[in-house]
This record gives C-alpha cells, sequence and structure tokens, in this order.
C-alpha cells in the first residue's frame, strides 16, 4: 500500500493546490511534485485501497490510509469495505486549483442566493460531506492531414435581357485538409452522473499534467469504468459535423459537407485523464442531491429542488401585492378573467410535459450513457437544474398570481370575437400537438426519448380541463357571468394544482433515487 509520508519526518503530506507543492503538516517540509515522485513507484500501475460501499456498491480510491466514514455517492454513514488493488496509471491529470473552503463558499453562495431551496442544503454540517475527487475522463484526439477532392457549386444572381435569375455554376475542387481536435473529454466513471460532469465542464487545457501519483495525496479518485469505446462514435460524429459546418463555405463554394464528413479518414487516439472535483452529495430521507465544483475553475453543478413550504408563502406574497396593485388600474371582467385562465392553463401544459419528459428520462438513467452503457444523443441546452429552477420558479410564482387576478393584462386587447373563434382553435391545435408529442417514444438517440401519454396523463388533464371549461363557456354562454366566474375559477383551481405537479415533478428531478452501482447499466 503506497502511503504519503514524509521523507523528513515519516507524517503524513498532502497535495496543496495553492502552492503547487506537497506539504508535510507535522514539520512544514515542502516538496516538489517531480522531487516527491522519486519517493514513489514509477510502475505503470500504482497500489491504491479500493473503499466500496455496502449499501449502493460505488467505489472510491484512495492511496493512503485515510478512513472514509460516509459514502460519497449515496451518503450511507457505513463503514467501506476496503481492499489493496492494482490500477493502471492513467496518462494525465489536472490538479486541484480550488482548496475545500473556497468550493464550499461557492457552494454556499448558489443556495443561499436561490429563493426556495430547502433549508436542509443549507446546514452548516453539510460542510463536512464535501470531498476532493479526482474523477476519470477519456480524453478524444481526432487528426487528419491530406485533401479533399469533390464538387462545389456557386450561386449568384445574374442579370439577362432585364431579367434576374439565380445561375449556380458547380466547379470540381481539390482541396488541401488538416484536422487536429486534441482535448475532448468525456466521462469515464458510471458513478458519475453524466449531467453533472457535462455541468461542470468545461476544463481548460493548459492545466494538463503528465500524471504524477503525488497529486493524489489528501484526495479521493474514483476508477475509469466507463469503455472508451462507449463514446467514441459520438465523438468522431460530432467532430465530423464540426468539420462539415465549418467548410460548407470555402472560398465561396457550398460543398457537399455530407460527402466529406464520409471520406475523411480521421486518426483517433484516446489518453485517460484525471479532472478534480469537490464532490457533495446531500441526502434527504430516501433521496439524494448532487452538487459538485470544478476543482479547477470553480464551476458549479447543483441538483436544487424547491420547497413546498417556501414556494407557497413566495407565491402568496407575490400573489397578493401584484393582484392588488392591478386591480386597482384595470377593470377584472369575467371575460379577461377566462382569458387568462384558460391561457395559463395551456402554459402550464407546455412546461409540465418538458419537465416532466426530463424527469422520465432521468428516472430510468437515459440521461447517463456511463450508467446504462448506452451512448445517446446529447440533451440540448443546459443541462443542470439550477438554469432549469430558474425557469420553473419563475413560471410557477407568474402562474399563481396571474390566475387570481393579474392576467387582465393579456387580455386588455383581445376582441371578444378573437376571444370567441381564434383563441380556441389555437389552443386546441396546441394542446393536440402536445399531446400527440407524447407518443413520441424513441428506441435511438436514448436521451430524446419522451415520457409516453401514461406517464403525463394525471397532469395533463388537469389544464387540459380547465382551459376546456372557459372555452365551453365562452362559446355557448358568452353573457353569463356566473358561468364565467365558475369557469375561471375551475380553470385557476387546476392550474394551482398543475402548479404543484410542476413543483412535484421538478423535485423528482432534482432528488435522484438512491444510487445503485452494483446493479448498474440497464438495472432498475
Amino acid at each position: 500500500m503506497t502511503i504519503f509520508r514524509c521523507p523528513h519526518c515519516g507524517a503524513e503530506t498532502a497535495y496543496d493546490p495553492s502552492k503547487g507543492k506537497v506539504i508535510c503538516e507535522h514539520c512544514g517540509s515542502e516538496l516538489t511534485v517531480d522531487d516527491y515522485s522519486a519517493y514513489l513507484d514509477e510502475k505503470g500501475l500504482y497500489q491504491t485501497n479500493e473503499l466500496s460501499c455496502r449499501q449502493c456498491g460505488a467505489t472510491i480510491l484512495s492511496t493512503d490510509n485515510t478512513v472514509a466514514t460516509f459514502c460519497s455517492f449515496c451518503g450511507s454513514p457505513l463503514v467501506l469495505d476496503s481492499r489493496i488493488r492494482e490500477k493502471k496509471k492513467p496518462e494525465y491529470i489536472i490538479p486541484f486549483r480550488i482548496k475545500k473552503d473556497k468550493a464550499y463558499s461557492i457552494y454556499r453562495k448558489k443556495i443561499d442566493s436561490t429563493l426556495l431551496a430547502p433549508r436542509w442544503m443549507k446546514a452548516d454540517e453539510n460542510e463536512e460531506k464535501i470531498r476532493g475527487i479526482y474523477m476519470p475522463f477519456h480524453i478524444y484526439r481526432f487528426t487528419y492531414e491530406g485533401s479533399y477532392e469533390g464538387e462545389g457549386k456557386k450561386t449568384r444572381v445574374e442579370t439577362q435581357d432585364g431579367k434576374k435569375y439565380d445561375v449556380t455554376r458547380t466547379y470540381e475542387i481539390e482541396s488541401p485538409v488538416t484536422v487536429d481536435y486534441d482535448f475532448i473529454p468525456a466521462d469515464g466513471a458510471a458513478s458519475f452522473p453524466d449531467s453533472i460532469s457535462r455541468a461542470v465542464c468545461p476544463y481548460s487545457e493548459k492545466g494538463l499534467e503528465d500524471f504524477q501519483l503525488p497529486y493524489f495525496a489528501g484526495y479521493y479518485a474514483d476508477g475509469a469504468d466507463v469503455p472508451e469505446s462507449l463514446y467514441a462514435d459520438k465523438m468522431e460524429s460530432i467532430v465530423r459535423n464540426d468539420i462539415a459546418l465549418r467548410s460548407a463555405k470555402s472560398g465561396g463554394l457550398e460543398i457537399d459537407t455530407y460527402k466529406m464528413e464520409e471520406d475523411l479518414d480521421l486518426k483517433k487516439s484516446v489518453k485517460t485523464a484525471m479532472f478534480p472535483v469537490w464532490f457533495m452529495s446531500l441526502r434527504n430521507k430516501n433521496k439524494i442531491s448532487y452538487a459538485a465544483v470544478n476543482g479547477q475553475t470553480g464551476e458549479l453543478a447543483a441538483d436544487i429542488p424547491i420547497s413546498f413550504g417556501r414556494y407557497l408563502a413566495a407565491s402568496a406574497i407575490v400573489a397578493g401585492a401584484l393582484s392588488l396593485l392591478f386591480n386597482l388600474v384595470f377593470t377584472l371582467t369575467p371575460g379577461n378573467l377566462m382569458t387568462a385562465a384558460s391561457v395559463l392553463a395551456i402554459v402550464a401544459l407546455i412546461m409540465a410535459n418538458g419537465l416532466l419528459n426530463d424527469t422520465f428520462r432521468r428516472k430510468r438513467h437515459y440521461d447517463d450513457a456511463g450508467y446504462t452503457g448506452e451512448d445517446a444523443e446529447p440533451v440540448k441546452g443546459k443541462p443542470m437544474s439550477e438554469g432549469r429552477a430558474v425557469a420553473v420558479i419563475s413560471g410557477l410564482v407568474l402562474m399563481f398570481f396571474a390566475a387570481i387576478g393579474v392576467g387582465t393584462l393579456i387580455a386588455l386587447s383581445l376582441e371578444d370575437a378573437f376571444m370567441l373563434n381564434v383563441l380556441p382553435i389555437l389552443f386546441t391545435i396546441l394542446g393536440f400537438a402536445i399531446l400527440i408529442g407524447s407518443f413520441s417514444f424513441r428506441v435511438t438517440g436514448i436521451r430524446k426519448r419522451k415520457a409516453p401519454l401514461w406517464y403525463k396523463l394525471f397532469t395533463f388533464i388537469k389544464p387540459v380541463l380547465g382551459a376546456a371549461a372557459c372555452w365551453y363557456v365562452k362559446a355557448f354562454y358568452p353573457n353569463t357571468d356566473e358561468y364565467a366566474y365558475l369557469a375561471a375559477m375551475f380553470a385557476i383551481v387546476m392550474i394551482i394544482f398543475t402548479a404543484f405537479d410542476i413543483v412535484r415533478a421538478q423535485n423528482r428531478f432534482t432528488m435522484r433515487d438512491l444510487p445503485v452501482f452494483n446493479e448498474k447499466r440497464g438495472g432498475e
């Protein structure tokens, strides 16, 4: 077992990212990484203490005699099983540049600024749960040097007999091509969720160092258990597509990019590197929420659920204040209230549809190729929940107070005829489009799978019924205020219940089930 001991006094040492040296906490000796490496084994393998969680099956590696008192991935306080193993050394490493206290302050700043974050995410004891872990990444490189032969087209406007024509000419082209994409990382650990690994990126290639064991001193590491072949085809496809986009118009010529993508004989090489992450698992009952800080740049990724109590309190305050303000300015009529209610019902339906699709994918690990062992199409947009939470929270607060009365702003410029004849048609088309889209369940492109209708029906039925009640009353009882108020109030109740469903879906999305890594790659 390799134990990081001081060559001067025999006490334990640790790598200090602020100094870039190995420091002895006892005698204060400071050694460079190169010098300290002379005391350690320089074989292609290194000895490590493999710590396995009895509850979830996750493993972390420790190169000293540190005793792990909890599992980093499920938060279990159980004593971890340990055994000595030999692991292959990675080629590269990015050392920690950010210390633990700085990483935790980044996390707390984000949580403290999130209005609806639950109190247990702000508990002081959470600081003890943050752990520095080196996560394995595969670094892909694609190169090509040669030429491309094909056809190029140029279209320009020409005038003949006083008339303008688009004239396209075709040219045979031969062009030199040099390709070098040398830093394309992909998560190499099944226990590290892909959504987290993507969110803490990017890492800077400038910080890449040749691997030396002393960088591990005082930190843990995760083993590389995802084969490099899992992401190879996807990474190559991304590179080919980027080459084609960059070459689509070269010298004013439009090039057949599909043929270029097929013809280039790319050379691929893959190296393994360890990237630094300050990782934290926050366990609440039988659910787990993850937070991670990039140990090089300080980029934060955090799953932030919504506190029901804080949501209700914030919504009530905003609803009361804005309803009072707008009702002093505008006259609330039954027609305007039904307009606002039906519009917001459709907004609730759209919000619920997207969030339920995302939750469905996450619960079945369709957004984690390392876990399932199947590569997939990447999720469009920012994958982490802090960006999503802002949108969800804003929409929920808007729905809550607008349903009470401020929706009159939307209806001020609408004529009754427009409301009666056009809006119901548009909303009906939109509603059916969302419902039809719910049946889509693609086998290819796993992360594009959508939740089936049965998964969303209980939530969908509420806003649909609320909007339908408003449309029905507007169409058949346009001059009956009693029916209008009843329909609007019914729609408002349905919107509020839908808002609660959205909050629950957001919390299901951000609060993961306890991991079971010994049943990964398709296990439920």
